[in-house]
């Protein structure tokens, strides 16, 4: 058993405190950035809260009475269904997203603790740099589910330590099991390696009891999908994948490789695999039975490198780069083997090249990106607009949205992803807006290719004067989508217009309006 020195609580407290104190100063600079108000640097956290509005009313999607998988998260929109149609309803991401941030942060110390750094300069150290070297700060400002799976994934790492540890199988092992695949698909892998190495122990009750856990309730979730009438997978999952019909796992593989290989973070899973080959060809290692440790996480990365993703601001690989860097540095520390901690801090100071700078520099500007584009979007949609729109960027249009939002991403309409996705022929919104009777489109024009039809009219754009840096592009272009009187409609623009905030204009079409 590996000695211990100093309190407990020491590690998880400092890794806590620098964690939130970063968080604090991030979220200081978006409020002061976007006028003062929150708002999160994507649009996604607001489709979650979207499909928790329908949730609270006995549907599932982003439009009452249409089933859509359009959140990524099984668990995350349900956690998000206090509060709905209120105005504190926007703060339930928020909220959620600091409790994810202090449990990582608090569970990146204990494993440190329990690993045997103790009140060490190296344990100390370690604790203060983990949750800024691997972006669990910059995970919580998202507003999305990841900063939660983060934790639920470390949980997994510090149950399997104690397991091989002391053969004690606790509560945090149990909780991330379960939580974890229902927070993201991609905790699958963790989940499973963990089951596995309980019953390589002979465990065989308890090591099944996890696979439960872990199995189940996902596969009753792809299940329920089913019985919806939809796909097993969730809709944002296959929009990510953008492949064609008939495509394989051996396609699919490919290209995730082909997108993620020249990526630094990427890179840095890759040097993760090899310090987890080194130590498991290294004694002391072996001795200890923390081997099993870096097979399980070592296992999940390379299954995050075949099918995973990589990117989304820095979101979508957070949870497995953390494993590895805990389990890694847990593996290091076992007796007699005091040189090694040093091979997983290299992986780790190379990926932060990529997180730290994005803290710096994008992130603080993310939110008022996001107001300056999207929210004004919504404020039309909802406040002047008030029919049915079709739009590619669904979040802030579709929250707190009574009348009917068509997404031609596919993400929540899976008539518009088999559209968009399986060589649509041209002018195929054009099909979709005449079925759902929608006058009204505001879209990435050039991010929907072969979308709009030559019936369509260009109202005009609106514009930003901002980074975009997490955004998909800078412009949002108004269309009718018939020969639909123009005049009700460029009165409301130019009644929407005069709100703006500083940074947004709207340029009507030529010949248009003013």
């Amino acid at each position: 058993m590996t000695q211990r020195l100093g309190p407990a609580f020491l590690l998880p407290f400092l890794a806590v405190l620098v964690g939130v104190v970063a968080f604090l100063l991030l979220q200081d600079s978006s409020f002061v950035a976007a006028g003062g108000g929150l708002e999160y640097p994507l649009d996604d956290p607001y489709i979650h809260l979207a499909v928790a509005e329908q949730l609270r009313a006995g549907g599932y999607g982003v439009n009452a009475g249409e089933y859509a998988a359009a959140s990524s998260s099984p668990l995350f929109p349900v956690l998000l269904m206090p509060f709905a149609g209120t105005d504190f309803h926007s703060w339930m991401p928020f909220i959620w997203n600091v409790v994810g941030l202090v449990l990582a942060a608090a569970l990146w110390g204990r494993i440190l603790w329990q690993a045997g750094y103790g009140a060490s300069a190296l344990g100390m150290v370690l604790a203060a740099i983990g949750p800024l070297l691997l972006n669990f700060v910059g995970v919580a400002y998202t507003g999305m589910e990841h900063a939660l799976h983060v934790a639920a994934s470390l949980a997994i790492v510090l149950g399997l330590l104690r397991f091989v540890d002391d053969g004690v199988i606790g509560g945090a092992l149990i909780a991330g099991v379960l939580l974890a695949p229902l927070l993201r698909f991609e905790g699958l892998a963790l989940a499973l390696m963990a089951a596995a190495v309980v019953l390589s122990q002979r465990r065989l009750l308890r090591g099944l009891g996890l696979l439960v856990l872990a199995s189940v309730p996902v596969a009753a979730y792809s299940y329920w999908l089913t019985v919806l009438g939809l796909d097993p997978l969730p809709g944002s999952a296959t929009v990510r994948l953008d492949l064609p019909q008939g495509a394989g796992l051996v396609d699919v593989v490919m290209a995730k490789l082909a997108v993620n290989l020249p990526k630094t973070s990427t890179q840095a899973l890759l040097g993760y695999l090899a310090v987890a080959a080194v130590l498991l060809f290294t004694p002391p290692v072996r001795a200890s039975g923390r081997w099993l440790l870096v097979v399980a996480v070592a296992s999940a990365g390379l299954a995050h490198l075949l099918l995973g993703d990589f990117g989304g601001m820095d979101r979508y690989e957070i949870y497995i780069l953390a494993s590895l860097a805990a389990g890694l540095l847990a593996a290091s520390a076992a007796p007699f083997a005091r040189r090694l901690p040093m091979l997983p801090i290299l992986p780790m100071v190379l990926a932060a090249t990529v997180y730290l700078p994005g803290l710096v520099s994008i992130y603080p500007a993310a939110g008022n990106a996001v107001h300056l584009q999207q929210a004004q979007m919504g404020r039309f949609a909802k406040d002047f607009l008030k029919e049915p729109v079709a739009v590619n960027e669904i979040g802030h249009v579709a929250w707190q949205n009574p009348n009917y939002v068509l997404d031609l991403s596919g993400a929540a309409n899976p008539m518009a992803r088999a559209q968009r996705l399986r060589a649509p022929h041209p002018e195929w919104a054009d099909d979709l807006t005449a079925v759902r009777q929608v006058h009204f489109a505001m879209i990435y024009e050039d991010g929907l290719p072969q979308a709009t039809a030559p019936g369509w009219a260009r109202l005009g754009q609106l514009n930003m004067d901002a980074k975009a840096d997490t955004l998909g592009r800078t412009v949002v272009s108004f269309f009718l989508t018939g020969p639909w009187d123009r005049a009700p409609y460029v009165a409301k623009l130019q009644a929407w217009q005069l709100g703006l905030p500083k940074g947004a204009s709207f340029e009507f079409a030529e010949g248009i309006a003013p």
